[in-house]
Formats: structure tokens, C-alpha cells, sequence
């Protein structure tokens, strides 16, 4: 069973309106422990402001003041590739209006833990609001909350491979192996008809939630992968 952004998320979120001021913001972020807080208008997510947006102030707040002062080298670097508009912007913010980035990612509560990992991979971001159908504000999901699916126990992971091999086809036989889990590595045994029908097994054990790795020593009567020999004219 694939567990789903729902399984994780957490509930009880704190979010900030566009009016709500800097100070009001980093005092939110430092007694909820958060690194992030989704704004709100209209009842839905309008943008979010990261503590990485707060810093913008310090890192800015001496230019202006002394000529001679020298911003660190990842900011110079991010200043020749065109993104120092953003935070000299963010710099000057005094509320969430100016400091949240519009442009927010959002899943939804049904959404796969999997398409929440992507997502935040392809954003390059640690969390994300999580919304229902009509756009409203449910919680947050972290990349936290999604590691908690590789502490999962081994008897959870054990029982979720066996649905998941009972409910294979008939043909496949899938039933008569046997499977053993410790440290979220699942040792598959047993033999299947055909070499295809190993591999499809592998792969499906592999996407239970929790497993880490597979072991197989599973082994098969045909080799239907192999190529067909070339006829003999």
C-alpha cells in the first residue's frame, strides 16, 4: 500500500496573512519550530515565506551604508546569475506581502507520498502546503514528515508485502513465496515460472513503503528474456 500525503502531513499549521509584519513572522517561525509559513488570503494559499526570505534582511542591511562592504561569495555568485533583484526586494520587505514567493507548489491530501518527494525535488524546497479540492489550506508536509516512512516497522513492511503478493494475478503464483524483512530489506524465495514474472515481482515488492532494498533469491523455469535464437537457414 502506497501511503499518501494525508498518512503524513501535519495538521496543525500555522499560516500568516499578506499584512502580517516581519517581526510578527519570525517570531511565528521561532515558537512553531518551523522553517516556512504558508500565506493566506481568501481562504487560499496565496504564497509562503521561508526563513531564507527573512535573511535577505541581514544580508542586505549593510549595503547602502558602507561602500566598501563586500557580500559573501554566494551571494556575489547569485548576483552574476541574475538573482539579486529578488532578495534586495525581500530585503526591504515589511510585511509578507513582499517578503512571500507567489510562485508556491501545492499537493494535495490524496496526492502520493512519492509525487511529494518529486515535487520537492524539483522545486529544490524542504516543505509544501498541502490544499483540498477547492484550494484551501489543510497542512504542510516536510521532508521530514516523509522520512518517517522509511522508519516504518518491519512487521508493518512485512504485512504490506504480503497483500501486495496475495493480490497479484493467479497465473503468477506469486503466493508461494516466501519473504522475510529486517531493516526495510525485503530476501524474497521461491521459484516462478518465468524469468519476467521474477523481475515484475521484484519491482513491486521494491514499491511497498518502508522498503529499502530487496534481496531476491528468487528463481525461475524460463528464461522468457532472453533473445530467440536466430534461425538456422
Amino acid at each position: 500500500m502506497s501511503a499518501t500525503v494525508r498518512d503524513l502531513m501535519s495538521t496543525k499549521v500555522a499560516s500568516i496573512a499578506p499584512t502580517t509584519s516581519f517581526k510578527d513572522i519570525a517570531r511565528m517561525m521561532l515558537s512553531a519550530e518551523v522553517t516556512a509559513l504558508p500565506v493566506v488570503a481568501d481562504g487560499s494559499v496565496v504564497g509562503i515565506v521561508t526563513e531564507t526570505d527573512l535573511l535577505h534582511k541581514e544580508e542586505f542591511k549593510r549595503e547602502g551604508s558602507q561602500e566598501d562592504y563586500e557580500p559573501p561569495l554566494r551571494t556575489r555568485i547569485r548576483r552574476v546569475l541574475g538573482g539579486s533583484g529578488s532578495g534586495r526586494r525581500k530585503a526591504a520587505a515589511v510585511d509578507a506581502r513582499g517578503l512571500m514567493n507567489r510562485e508556491v507548489i501545492t499537493v494535495l491530501a490524496g496526492d502520493s507520498a512519492i509525487s511529494a518527494v518529486r515535487a520537492m525535488e524539483r522545486r529544490d524546497v524542504k516543505q509544501l502546503p498541502v490544499v483540498d479540492e477547492s484550494g484551501a489550506l489543510v497542512g504542510m508536509v516536510s521532508r521530514r514528515d516523509l522520512l518517517r516512512i522509511f522508519a516504518r516497522p518491519d512487521e508493518d513492511i512485512a504485512r504490506d508485502i504480503g497483500i501486495a503478493l496475495a493480490q497479484t494475478p493467479r497465473w503468477l503464483n506469486a503466493g508461494a513465496l516466501t519473504f522475510a524483512v529486517q531493516d526495510g530489506i525485503a530476501t524474497l524465495e521461491g521459484t516462478l515460472e518465468q524469468h519476467s514474472s521474477v523481475v515484475l515481482v521484484n519491482q513491486m515488492v521494491h514499491g511497498v513503503d518502508g522498503v529499502v532494498g530487496v534481496s531476491s533469491n528468487i528463481t525461475w523455469e524460463v528464461d522468457d528474456l532472453l533473445p530467440p535464437r536466430a534461425r538456422v537457414r
